[in-house]
């Protein structure tokens, strides 16, 4: 909590009022107030800093001079926690401005013992810049800015939104911050570190062409269209002979590149296995390990043993389990985490295990259908992956695209899972298997969950599973289909075939993806559908939401046998040595020939200004739109209402892409001369507004900058002449 720590107020010369309150947080209200003291000349000067037309988060700073009554009165002031402290300031009794202790920022002579002068800095937005995102899921803009300022402990009366003039559609709704979203996770980088709230804000706000102030004791959200239209004036009355007449800059040219943090690859996070591993741990004792670290190695294949020696040195692998040692899975059952170290042969892996069964090795004891045996089918889930965006797209767009699941399984009879089956590594068995394991099923479940965790719609393919006269073929008799509520029980199944001979081979034995599910299919394969990448080629979804993927416990595996499919007898299932996983991947994917990611570039939008100026204005925004639609683009906005990407908004009668606009406005500020003044004035108090200065005729101006020292009822002023959005464009 925070609670009143000093106060204080003084009149300036024109007899206003002015108080200043410090809250400060504690567990408790403090036993007095301190009563703040203020010297004659400049207690306190808010002070807007330059800021030009293109830019998006107009701060303010308030410095406030106080009178120590003792020595370092106000020395505990000075604290790391941002927000901490906090400044409002009131005048004639109504909340003025209000922002945060500077933590940069505290001085005080050392040599003076008391009656000296300390100066406390205090900031609105510059606390932003210290405070990480850590919201999720997708949140409306006015939400995220609404968050933002909760974090800077900005006190405001109201969030105003009068001047916008940005449409959704033509004629329209007004596009205000609660009718736009956007994506949480486009503020984290691919390391999970959260952009501060300073650039959330700024990487929002951009595109819309959007700016922020706090004036009058209100937060204050613009364009510069909107006010220029919408605005109420206000006259400059000058109050010195230092005015000063001058021109704004002109631009040659306007760049923003959209970066639409775009991935084709919607749930890639790996299985990690975090327990110790090393080489030098293994040997023919098992000694090696430290305390509490376990592992088998492996023979490269039973030829250790030559007539009466044993060749100790011939490994191939060491595996290392530990069932409590690994990330990358919302939840795992019934397995053990591993890692595959090569010594002599292998590939490097992290998985999870549910069966290692061998009775040959060097070290650390006989896994023995370790930890599972591979026939057991319970029912129960043994990886959860986390759940992953998906955005709603339009019925037309919808159908550009798959999902497609996929999982790397390593279903093996060899002793060695990674060298030849041989007289030495269980051929016989590695035969059975190549031959007879025709097809191999696993259940799983596909569900789109919405933002509170209730199940929207789950995707089934339990009429295919399980059919023998379906065409092997990516069609519509075999993309399954989504239904509504909860999944259940091998309502989705997963598969592994060989796509060129289903009849006498297998699609397993080693690291083998599973192939788009078919059914039990004795009919033929298209060519085409033989050389289409492993995965289940989901359809997709026709609402938004986060998709989770649940791996079942055991195989299912079915023999192709003289014109029919049979499942394998129980001896069949107790050949399997090895039943390793790794992580479920997702990937978004174009319905075209080649099935390519669905990932976009980023987007440049130039425009010319001025040919005769020098220099130009570039841009980088975070968020924006696009004219393809972006299932995988994390920065699209979305519109609240549907959760339909936003391809194209409407400001003063264009309709176009965002950056399409903001490049409108910037010309129309920039293509010509405009004129700028400053100087010494009255305090422009009150609301936002737009200036009017008597000698200009029905020019409007704009603040851009604006000190105000408080005592005196004087500003040092900065103004430039304001345009509408006057651009038009052929190529709209």
């Amino acid at each position: 909590m925070e609670y009143l720590r000093y106060s204080g107020q003084f009149l300036s010369h024109e007899s206003i009022v002015w108080k200043v309150d410090i809250y400060q947080e504690a567990d408790e209200p403090f036993s007095s107030i301190g009563i703040l003291r203020f010297p004659a000349d400049s207690p306190l000067v808010i002070e807007w800093a330059h800021t030009d037309k293109e830019e998006v988060i107009c701060g303010s700073t308030a410095s406030l001079t106080i009178v120590s009554p003792g020595d370092r009165t106000y020395e505990d002031l000075y604290i790391i926690l941002p927000g901490s402290i906090r400044l409002e300031v009131l005048r004639n009794g109504l909340l003025y401005w209000s922002g945060a202790l500077d933590l940069e920022f505290y001085e005080e002579p050392y040599s003076a013992f008391d009656e000296y002068e300390v100066k406390l800095t205090f900031s609105d937005f510059g606390i932003l810049d210290r405070l990480k995102y850590d919201l999720t899921g997708t949140r409306t803009l006015e939400n995220i800015l609404q968050y933002a300022l909760r974090r800077s402990k900005i006190q405001y009366g109201e969030l105003n939104q009068d001047y916008l003039s940005t449409y959704l559609e033509e004629g329209g709704t007004r596009a205000t911050l609660d009718k736009i979203s956007v994506r949480s996770d486009n503020f984290y980088d691919e390391d999970g570190e959260a952009c501060t709230l300073y650039e959330v804000i700024e990487g929002m706000l951009q595109p819309l062409a959007l700016r922020l102030i706090q004036k009058n004791g209100k937060i204050w959200v613009y364009d510069l269209n909107g006010l220029y239209l919408h605005g109420i004036t206000k006259g400059v009355l000058w109050k010195s002979d230092d005015q000063i007449m001058g021109v704004d800059k002109v631009i040659n040219n306007v760049k923003i590149t959209f970066s639409p943090y775009s991935d084709g690859k919607l749930l890639g996070q790996e299985i990690k296995y975090t327990g110790e591993y090393s080489a030098d741990y293994v040997n023919i004792r098992g000694e090696g390990a430290p305390p509490g670290v376990y592992y088998y190695a492996f023979y490269v294949d039973y030829g250790w043993r030559v007539e009466n020696d044993v060749d100790y040195e011939n490994l191939s692998f060491a595996i290392f389990p530990d069932s409590r040692k690994g990330t990358g899975l919302a939840e795992m059952n019934l397995c053990t985490y591993f890692h595959i170290l090569p010594l002599l042969g292998a590939q490097p892996a992290d998985g999870v295990a549910f069966t290692m069964s061998t009775g040959v090795h060097i070290a650390g004891g006989t896994p023995n259908q370790f930890p599972q045996k591979p026939w057991q089918k319970p029912e129960q889930v043994i990886m959860r992956t986390y759940r992953t965006f998906i955005p709603k797209l339009s019925e037309k767009d919808s159908e550009k695209y798959y999902i497609r699941l996929s999982m790397d399984m390593l279903l093996d009879a060899r002793y060695n899972p990674f060298t030849e089956g041989s007289s030495d590594n269980e051929k016989s068995n590695y035969e059975l298997l190549d031959y007879r394991f025709n097809y191999v099923q696993i259940p799983v479940t596909v569900t789109l969950y919405d933002d509170d965790g209730n199940a929207l719609m789950h995707y089934s393919n339990a009429d295919i599973a399980k059919r023998t006269d379906l065409r092997g073929a990516l069609s519509y008799k075999t993309k399954g289909e989504w239904l509504d509520g909860a999944a259940s029980y091998q309502s989705c199944w997963l598969e592994w075939y060989d796509p060129a001979d289903r009849h006498e081979k297998s699609g397993i034995q080693g690291w083998k993806k599973n192939r788009h599910n078919i059914g039990l299919s004795l009919e033929d394969i298209y060519r085409s559908f033989q050389r289409l990448e492993e995965g289940q080629y989901i359809p997709y979804p026709k609402k938004n939401g986060y998709l989770e993927v649940c791996i079942y416990a055991g195989v299912w595996v079915y023999e192709w046998t003289k014109g029919k499919i049979k499942e394998a007898p129980d001896d069949w299932y107790q050949k399997i040595r090895w039943l390793l996983y790794k992580a479920p991947q997702l990937d978004m994917v174009r319905k075209n020939i080649i099935h390519d990611d669905a990932e976009n570039d980023d987007i440049e939008y130039t425009g010319v200004i001025n040919e005769s100026a020098k220099e130009g204005i570039s841009l980088d925004t975070i968020c924006g739109t696009m004219t393809d639609t972006s299932p995988t683009g994390k920065g699209v906005l979305f519109r609240t209402e549907d959760g339909i990407q936003i391809k194209e908004l409407t400001r003063a009668g264009r309709t176009t892409q965002a950056e399409q606009l903001l490049i409108g406005t910037l010309y129309s500020q920039y293509a010509e001369r405009k004129t700028l003044l400053t100087g010494t004035a009255g305090i422009l108090d009150g609301d936002l507004a737009v200036c009017s200065e008597s000698c200009q005729d029905v020019k409007r101006f704009i603040c851009l900058s604006d000190k105000q020292d408080v005592i005196e009822d004087e500003s040092r002023l900065e103004i430039v002449e304001l345009r509408p959005d006057e651009y038009s464009s052929d190529k709209d």
